[in-house]
């Protein structure tokens, strides 16, 4: 990451209802911290939210995003129901640093929108949070994030950093340089203390959500035409995800980057045998439905590798080349030593399962159901996920070739 492009910001004044504001600007890359305790523009909305200060928003007006806005450790950024923010092209994003915290309060009838000024994947950044739960990164449990260079990660997994409902995330996944970009929620280090339910990530260039470690528990989220994979995670996330929907979109399938898998599961990238912090990923997926098509060279549904484990039940997987794809002995050791999937359903998926040779049978690590409900209608949008997201149905026939 660039830090030039990162850090390059400028003050901002908040026009909604402040409690002992004070903002830090910097024309370097110092970062140099002035206090300022006038109002936002909102046509300028970036900057930092210092140590001490609540910042709330006003849900009727626009907020257009023009480069890093950071929630300081002891800061707190509350977005009411309604809210709608705009992103301008390039680097721009929200990041929460450990200790910040962050409540984005949307209702069924009136989500929180985050989109760009165009509608395109990968049009701006993301949003970031920072936790002090473990990563196993190294014996401390602690990192420095690839979005925002600061570090996160810790000891306490039970850390809270606010809580984020009924939020719409849109053209996001902006890339910076050629190994990094954005993903729509980046999760690191975050403790099962914050709370994060019905999420929407929708025409994103990257991933739709992924957790770098932590323990965070997340509900009812839609992934939609996102260009990597829908759900991904490494660094020993040991949370939970229930009531998942995710999919590829069928106007993507012949993009450079049509999407990739429905999951993509890591321990750790550098050492999938890693003892730190929590040891490996073992997150518990349930009540989960992966929709895809057959372009690209990652489509399967579970990619299950580098040391990670995890609990899957309750689980539609369709239209993708491979359903089950299997890597690394920590992984095979995990999955033949417990009954860890069960009640999956293939629909049109050429084949089931898959690992690299030489590795073990796992034709029997998983149970199949021919009456799996995945996320709550099997392969079609669940009732959950209609109105708030703006749809009314999606189904096969919108993601496949």
């Amino acid at each position: 990451m660039k830090k030039t492009i990162l850090r390059a910001i400028l003050c901002f004044s908040l026009v909604a209802t402040v409690s002992s504001v004070a903002l830090s600007c910097s024309s370097s890359d110092d970062d140099e911290a002035v206090s300022n305790p006038s109002t936002v523009d909102p046509n300028n909305f970036q900057g930092t939210i210092t140590a001490g200060t609540t910042v709330t928003l006003d849900p009727t007006k626009t907020y257009n995003l023009t480069g890093r806005l950071l929630v300081e450790n002891g800061a707190t950024l509350i977005i009411p129901a309604g809210t709608r923010v705009t992103a301008s092209e390039g680097a721009t994003y929200l990041i929460v640093n450990r200790g910040g915290k962050i409540f984005i309060n949307g209702t069924a009838s009136n989500p929180v929108t985050f989109e760009g000024t165009q509608h395109k994947q990968g049009h701006w950044g993301g949003i970031v949070v920072l936790g002090n739960a473990p990563s196993n990164r190294s014996a401390s449990g602690t990192s420095t994030s690839e979005l925002g260079d600061l570090v996160y990660g810790g000891t306490n997994s039970n850390d809270n950093s606010g809580s984020i409902q009924y939020l719409i995330i849109k053209d996001s996944g902006f890339k910076y340089n050629p190994e990094k970009e954005f993903n729509g929620l980046s999760l690191f280090g975050v403790g099962k203390g914050t709370s994060i339910s019905y999420v929407y990530v929708t025409d994103g260039a990257d991933d739709g959500i992924e957790c770098f470690g932590g323990s965070p528990n997340l509900d009812h989220l839609v992934i939609t035409g996102v260009g990597d994979d829908s759900f991904d995670w490494t660094e020993g996330y040991n949370g939970t995800v229930s009531y998942l929907y995710a999919a590829r979109k069928k106007q993507y399938q012949n993009a450079a980057e049509p999407g990739n898998r429905g999951i993509e599961a890591d321990t750790q990238d550098t050492d999938p045998n890693t003892t730190n912090g929590n040891g490996a990923s073992n997150p518990t997926i349930t009540n989960a439905t992966f929709l895809g098509n057959a372009a690209g060279s990652e489509s399967q549904g579970l990619k299950i590798r580098a040391g990670s484990q995890g609990k899957f039940d309750n689980i539609v997987i369709a239209n993708y080349s491979t359903g089950l794809d299997f890597e690394t002995d920590r992984t095979y050791t995990w999955f033949t030593g417990g009954s860890y999937i069960t009640n999956i359903r293939f629909v049109n998926v050429a084949t089931q399962w898959k690992t690299k040779a030489p590795a073990p049978d796992l034709s029997s690590v998983f149970t199949i159901s021919a009456t799996a409900t995945g996320a709550g209608s099997g392969t079609a949008l669940p009732d959950w996920a209609k109105g708030w997201t703006g749809l009314t149905s999606f189904d096969t026939t919108d993601a496949m070739n």
